[in-house]
């Protein structure tokens, strides 16, 4: 009999592919050792692939019903305030991106990584597929997720379009 990565059927969705990435321990074995100082295009582009990757796609141009693009998006590019609130508690509801109405949802991922990795992730997205926007420190993200520690709820772009 031939093993199966999956006893049962799953059904995609941003959730499922978080909790494949903990049920396979991707998130403390897939850092290689090169990778582990430093925020760097590499560690960002590697952590990245393992988990935004499969909705976002690996070139950033996101997966029709799935999710929205990150290559050439407003909302990647503007406020980093912005742009760690999304990564941190996640989206909800109609957002406009690149010109066009999206109705997704993003996971928070308050609670997947660590300030060193959220920063650079999101250092990597800001810099790739052409995208030119400064990087994310560390620091910036410590000091919005004490801000929004309290939140515990998604936020809407017309929210985030208010900060």
């Amino acid at each position: 009999m031939r093993g199966h990565f999956f006893p049962l059927p799953v059904i995609f969705s941003p959730a499922a592919a978080l909790l494949l990435i903990f049920m396979s321990g991707c998130l403390a074995s897939c850092r290689p050792r090169e990778l582990a100082g430093g925020v760097g295009k590499g560690r960002g582009r590697t952590l990245y692939e393992v988990s935004c990757g499969a909705c976002h796609q690996v070139d950033g141009e996101g997966k029709e019903g799935v999710a929205s693009p990150l290559a050439g998006s407003e909302w990647v590019t503007g406020s980093e305030g912005r742009l760690l609130r999304i990564a941190l508690d996640g989206v909800r509801g109609p957002i406009m991106v690149r010109g066009r109405r999206y109705q997704l949802e993003m996971p928070a991922l308050r609670h997947v990584y660590d300030d060193a990795d959220m920063a650079a992730i999101l250092t990597y997205i800001r810099g790739a597929w052409g995208n030119a926007a400064p990087a994310v420190t560390t620091g910036a993200v410590a000091a919005v997720r004490s801000r929004t520690a309290s939140r515990g709820d998604s936020w809407t772009a017309q929210e985030l379009n208010s900060h």
